[in-house]
């Protein structure tokens, strides 16, 4: 066995293993944190060249990928996202206390409410989400056009809006501000109004992402996703339905109506699929068997690496 057939493997596992620890909440790690690894590099190509046998330099690999798994968190203890900062009079200071006890008294610790009043001319609406981490919630209804709680130690959002030929565009983005490594207490609330037609736009790091969007009538929405864990039920409140996930290595589960057609292209690697009630129709794509005579269909592009996939219907 040579060192360069083992080597992408035993580095896509470990790196899998790190985000299943992420994932657990073990500690923080996403994509931009493996930049904090870059001397690894030096490492592994050391060991190619090396002028020994193959099975020591694939034993040589094994050791190097355990220990960093092993000493991950001192290894990047240095990386400047790892750690959190806050805004004070103008200036950045570095915050190096991790208590996350809401109780506690931490200037960081916030909440805010935002509102998008309702008008009758916008008919269509478009959200666009840019944020950091934390856990996401959308669901409910609210009388105005939008509706956002959010409660945690990540900073403020922003919140701006255009209307253009019947279209109101919403844009929420966090605000520059401290992170706390433990974004399992960031809790975002979002409420639609149900009448408009939406378009979502998502960008978000590592989260958990709960929508159940049975009464909203939603036309497109494209999710950019880190390390993720994201459930989602779909409804059949509009004739056609368009999405696009790209992830990381995640969670995902997604409920679809049996009223409508769904086709799924999973554009993914080293993935676990559970398609309820599809049938492989070519490669990495899959239909309802309902697909061509239901008048709603929904069609779904996830492109993952190292995930579930799961999709049921309802």
């Amino acid at each position: 066995m040579k060192y360069k057939h083992v080597f992408w493997g035993l580095v896509l596992i470990s790196v899998g293993v790190l985000f299943i620890l992420n994932n657990f909440g073990i500690f923080e790690f996403g994509w931009r944190t493996l930049w904090s690894l870059w001397p690894l590099i030096l490492i592994f190509w050391g060991i190619s060249i090396l002028p020994v046998k193959e099975w020591m330099k694939i034993a040589g690999l094994v050791v190097v990928l355990t220990f960093t798994i092993l000493f991950f968190q001192r290894l990047t203890q240095h990386a400047p996202w790892m750690h959190f900062r806050h805004f004070d009079r103008g200036s950045w200071s570095d915050n190096w206390d991790n208590n996350d006890d809401e109780d506690s008294g931490q200037a960081n610790y916030n909440e805010q409410h935002l509102s998008v009043p309702f008008d009758s001319v916008s008919r269509k609406g478009v959200l666009n989400l840019k944020a950091a981490a934390g856990n996401f919630r959308l669901n409910g209804q609210t009388n105005d056009f939008l509706d956002f709680n959010k409660k945690g130690y990540i900073g403020d959002y922003s919140l701006t809006t255009s209307d253009e030929n019947a279209v109101k565009q919403i844009t929420l983005r966090t605000q520059e501000s401290h992170i706390n490594g433990s974004f399992r207490k960031n809790q975002v609330d979002i409420k639609i109004n149900e009448k408009p037609a939406w378009n979502f736009y998502f960008d978000i790091g590592a989260a958990e992402i709960l929508m159940d969007l049975t009464a909203y009538r939603i036309d497109t929405a494209v999710l950019h996703a880190g390390a993720s864990s994201i459930e989602i039920k779909l409804g059949d409140k509009t004739p056609l339905s368009v999405w696009t996930f790209n992830a990381g290595a995640s969670s995902i589960k997604i409920e679809i109506p049996k009223t409508s057609g769904c086709q799924v292209n999973s554009e993914s690697f080293m993935v676990s699929k559970d398609f309820e009630g599809f049938e492989k129709k070519g490669d990495r794509l899959y239909q309802t068997m309902n697909f061509d005579s239901s008048k709603n269909k929904i069609y779904l592009t996830i492109k993952t690496a190292i995930s579930k996939i799961e999709i049921t219907r309802y």
